[in-house]
């Protein structure tokens, strides 16, 4: 009777196999939301729109291992400001991720001189108070959004 047991739950196994989800969970038991980032890239001194700039965040921080010096920063959502300036980055992160409910956003000019050489950038947004939206559902809590104006120095001579 056993071997007939250990025989029925192998080729049932061997049937069904181990499946796994198609698309990609948070572990399960940790709180996610959608963090969106959105606004508009301004040239500082003239307040004209800026196209062509790269905002991004990442929740991972640099970590010295092995003797080897790491990039400063893997990008988890990106995005390029259109001509009008705007730009949105959102991308879901659990909890255990965020320190004190902040993300760094990286902004670089990545056009060269098409629009001007500007400075990169580098501004930790607060998401405290962010406008919360969406509906809940089990770990989910739904999107947290945060609109920030960027205003970009434009290089000088000396800084290239």
């Amino acid at each position: 009777m056993i071997r007939f047991t250990n025989a029925l739950l192998a080729a049932l196994l061997a049937v069904f196999g181990f499946s796994n989800c198609d698309e990609p969970r948070v572990e399960y038991g940790t709180p996610n939301a959608d963090y969106t980032v959105r606004g508009k890239v301004v040239d500082k001194v003239n307040q004209q729109p800026v196209k062509g700039i790269r905002v991004s965040y990442s929740t991972s921080r640099p970590i010295l291992m092995y003797g080897v010096i790491p990039t400063p920063y893997r990008p988890l959502a990106t995005d390029t400001s259109q001509v009008d300036g705007t730009y949105k980055v959102s991308q879901r992160i659990s909890a255990g991720e965020l320190q004190n409910n902040m993300l760094p956003v990286y902004v670089e000019d990545i056009d060269g001189d098409e629009n001007g050489l500007y400075r990169d950038t580098t501004i930790v947004v607060d998401f405290e108070n962010a406008v919360r939206s969406g509906k809940k559902k089990g770990w989910y809590d739904g999107e947290r959004t945060v609109e920030l104006k960027v205003e970009l120095q434009p290089k000088l001579k000396q800084d290239e």
